[in-house]
């Protein structure tokens, strides 16, 4: 999977990768999506750009807008994924409104598309509480496809931690993964994740390194993963965030893409020499 700078490693390939553990990096939770509509413009080589030159080699990559809706998020999404598959996995952003049309085109995209790996649900975009009876059928339908859903986790209703603990705790078979509280809920959302064992929590949008340990040393190293958020995020103070918290060698590999490879099924080859 590393490659040198210029190159491009095969992520999601179903053959084998040979990576070295020591220098992987995987972020779990980055952004690409352009809309003349809401004055969006983050294509995807302004995402590829970040991630050279903070050295990660694969971004899981939802865009800004909601499907089905007027704006082309899904259509660009898989655009996107099509140009560039051996550096981004999708993960669609799915609008649970429209019921069974939102859980059909749910089973369409990952079914047809081997690089759409998961679901983004934001709350605060869609307005449906993640516990609702339409956001608990999309993330129970995930779970039947064996793919994580992505709810957005901050300061804000319906997107706080009680909120999302709900959702978890109706939809145990499904791997859910959300930010670490924002700015204000670090703790909040730690407690809800001691309750829940299917809540993984990413290290982007909170500011705290000290909140990221508190996170590993509660719900155990397997269940938190790297993430910038970028573009809106920096990768590079993202990552800081993890290393300057000195890990031990196999927890920092976990945090940085053990744990979200794993979740995501990719076939990946360890090279330790």
């Amino acid at each position: 999977m590393r490659t040198q700078r210029g190159e491009e490693p095969d992520g999601c390939s179903e053959t084998q990768q040979r990576v070295n553990s020591t220098a992987m990096v995987i972020d779990a939770h980055a952004h690409a999506d352009e809309n003349d509509i809401w004055g969006w413009y983050d294509p995807p080589q302004k995402l590829i750009a970040l991630m050279d030159e903070a050295g990660i080699d694969l971004s899981v990559v939802t865009s800004y807008s909601d499907e089905p809706g007027p704006s082309p998020g899904l259509q660009n999404l898989e655009r996107y994924l099509e140009a560039y598959p051996k550096r981004l996995i999708g993960f669609a952003r799915i609008d649970p409104k429209f019921g069974q049309s939102s859980v059909e085109l749910l089973q369409r995209v990952i079914r047809e598309n081997p690089l759409m790996r998961g679901l983004k649900l934001h709350p605060i975009s869609n307005l449906v509480k993640p516990y609702a009876e339409r956001c608990v059928q999309l993330i129970r339908t995930a779970g039947q496809l064996g793919v994580p859903v992505f709810i957005h986790c901050g300061d804000a209703v319906p997107a706080l931690p009680l909120q999302i603990g709900k959702a978890a705790a109706l939809c145990p078979d499904t791997t859910i993964i959300c930010h670490l509280g924002g700015y204000f809920h670090a703790e909040e959302i730690i407690r809800v994740a001691e309750r829940c064992s299917n809540l993984v929590l990413d290290t982007s949008s909170c500011p705290y390194p000290q909140s990221i340990r508190r996170a590993i040393e509660a719900l155990g190293s397997e269940r938190v993963v790297f993430a910038s958020d970028s573009p809106a995020g920096d990768p590079i103070s993202e990552l800081e965030k993890i290393r300057m918290l000195e890990l031990p060698r196999e927890t920092e590999q976990q945090v940085l893409w053990r744990n979200i490879a794993r979740m995501l099924q990719l076939r990946i080859t360890v090279d330790e020499t």
